[in-house]
């Protein structure tokens, strides 16, 4: 099918028979069912009626074993990767074909079923038209698609996007592949490991738009040096086409730089005099927990009233603005959308306890998102207190981000400093060479202990009114300590 002739909405199913599938895909046709096929999932527990369900090996166990617990789902077809060798799995590959033959499904064997699902997804996304958005930078970037697919309107207004974090090479094309009936446009988050990641999605998803938001030191330890970070995220804007629109934020010199590396025209947006969407002011309302952000683009000026607290916000909002502007909806339309927009839990969401506000921002840290969360904080009163564990895999930038970090954390105006595991040593390194009281630097450890520990601590120092900043990276698993202080809070309360 032509792109011209293609219908511009999604809608209909990736394959008719088992038969057509496994064409598609390159694999063996073990059993032929004769119902339709339409998404895709590689989790058991999220599969649903009508989809393929795609068993893939791992590290404990594959998905070969769950393949009648998606059958029970619905499934209507399973797709297994097999090897050369079935060594190990030919039991349950036999009860499996037996359950697919016995509800009318299809079952079908491939070499490499990662190779088979980006098939699948070029295949699907070569049958419309849609406007996709692509999306990527070091930090910020999930957030940046929820607010790109806010002001773009949303499913109600035929606006999907990457659901969480799902942007490597699984997550993208079974995006991809779950698209709702009539979609017309796509935020597609992409990130990268290595270089070439991003070429490859941008190959599967074809972006017309490409958002970079920041180039960090963020996965260095297997990225490579922060001019292989910038290469990576090139690949984005190399992949636009000419008529397309690479918009930058104009604030960060190495996303700035891309612009000689596309054929797509430039749009920028930040704090810079020059750039197309400007910042014009961004101001906390502590009351309120959102942040206030004026823009100016062209001759408007474009008030957004965020529910998300946090300066750096500003950013992510100009940026959706100007892609919003770039797909012909009215800057102050899309404004208005941004008043409704959600993040998940643990990207800097509020929670106000028993007066005390604490921002969740558990879920990931880098070096740029670690000094902007804690300019945030120093912009509230009356009393600021920052709990912060190690941000990993920056290979060699580790200890000066860390001690930076620390710098920062050290003008802030805290009353406390509480700092988890031996891994973020160098934040309370940086903090008390950059000035700060040793009695205001506490360090625990990261286990159970170290989070009880911290959550007594700031427990009876917070009272109604004051902040704690929760940061660390993932791994840290700093939520157990909003958790805690949820807990011990409520416990106060009754």
């Amino acid at each position: 099918m032509s792109l011209s002739a293609a219908p511009r909405t999604v809608g209909g199913p990736l394959a008719a028979s088992g038969r057509e599938l496994a064409d598609m895909l390159g694999g063996m046709l073990l059993v032929d069912g004769t119902q339709p096929i339409r998404g895709c999932a590689v989790d058991s527990r999220r599969a649903t009626a009508g989809q393929l369900f795609l068993a893939l090996p791992g590290e404990q166990t594959h998905g070969l074993h769950h393949a009648i617990e998606a059958l029970r789902a619905g499934a209507t077809a399973i797709v297994v990767e097999v090897g050369e060798s079935t060594a190990g799995i030919q039991q349950p590959l036999a009860e499996v074909e037996l359950a697919v033959r016995a509800s009318g499904a299809s079952l079908i064997r491939v070499e490499n079923g990662r190779v088979a699902l980006s098939r699948a997804a070029a295949e699907w996304r070569n049958r419309f038209t849609l406007e996709v958005i692509g999306v990527t930078g070091s930090v910020g970037k999930t957030t940046t698609k929820q607010l790109i697919a806010a002001a773009l309107g949303g499913e109600s207004a035929g606006c999907a996007a990457t659901p969480g974090n799902a942007n490597n090479e699984i997550g993208l094309p079974m995006s991809l592949l779950n698209l709702p009936d009539g979609t017309v446009r796509y935020v597609a988050e992409m990130g990268m490991y290595v270089e070439g990641d991003i070429r490859a999605l941008c190959a599967l998803a074809r972006p017309r738009i490409g958002v970079v938001t920041a180039i960090d030191a963020v996965h260095a330890e297997r990225a490579g040096d922060l001019d292989a970070i910038e290469r990576g995220k090139g690949e984005l804007v190399e992949a636009l086409p000419s008529d397309g629109w690479a918009l930058l934020a104009a604030d960060d010199l190495r996303v700035a730089r891309l612009a000689a590396r596309t054929p797509a025209r430039i749009m920028t947006a930040g704090h810079a005099a020059t750039a197309d969407v400007r910042i014009v002011d961004a101001a906390l309302d502590e009351a309120s927990g959102h942040t206030l952000v004026t823009l100016q683009i062209r001759a408007e000026t474009v008030r957004v009233d965020l529910p998300l607290f946090g300066l750096h916000f500003a950013k992510a909002a100009a940026l959706a603005i100007a892609v919003a502007d770039r797909c012909g909806i009215a800057p102050s339309e899309a404004a208005s959308r941004l008043a409704a927009v959600q993040l998940p839990s643990g990207r800097a969401t509020v929670r106000m306890m028993s007066g005390m506000r604490v921002i969740d921002d558990a879920y990931n840290a880098a070096p740029s998102s670690m000094t902007a969360a804690l300019a945030t904080l120093a912009a509230c009163r009356p009393h600021r207190f920052a709990a912060l564990g190690a941000m990993g895999e920056l290979g060699s930038y580790a200890a000066d981000a860390h001690s930076a970090v620390g710098h920062a954390a050290a003008t802030s105006g805290l009353e406390l400093l509480v700092v988890f595991g031996a891994e973020a040593d160098g934040i309370a390194e940086g903090a008390r060479a950059g000035g700060m009281p040793i009695e205001k630097i506490m360090r625990l450890s990261s286990d159970a202990a170290g989070i009880a520990a911290a959550v007594g601590l700031l427990g009876d120092m917070a009272s109604p009114g004051d902040t704690i900043l929760v940061k660390a990276s993932r791994s840290v698993a700093l939520e157990r300590l909003v958790d805690g202080l949820a807990a011990r809070w409520s416990e106060e309360a009754k």
